[in-house]
């Protein structure tokens, strides 16, 4: 049994804000949270914050408003 890991052929429908996490459609130009227009298709993982006012994860993490955020982000690498 092989211990490789496969790799998505496709890339998902969503990418990741480079600033603030947000997952929006590919086609997006600009983000609707922060309005950065840095974004990556390297990310694993999403929070999905569906009710901000009775979430206690989305008090602690400061969430005010629905939102959908990856929960890992590359960032650009600076050389």
């Amino acid at each position: 049994m092989s211990t490789r890991v496969r790799r998505p052929t496709r890339l998902p429908p969503l990418k990741a804000c480079r600033q603030c996490g947000a997952l929006v459609p590919r086609d997006s130009k600009v983000c609707p949270y922060c309005k950065s227009s840095e974004f990556t298709d390297s990310w694993e993982g999403m929070i999905i914050i569906v009710d901000p006012e009775s979430s206690q994860l989305a008090k602690e993490l400061g969430f005010d408003k629905r939102v959908v955020k990856a929960i890992i982000v590359a960032r650009k690498v600076m050389v």
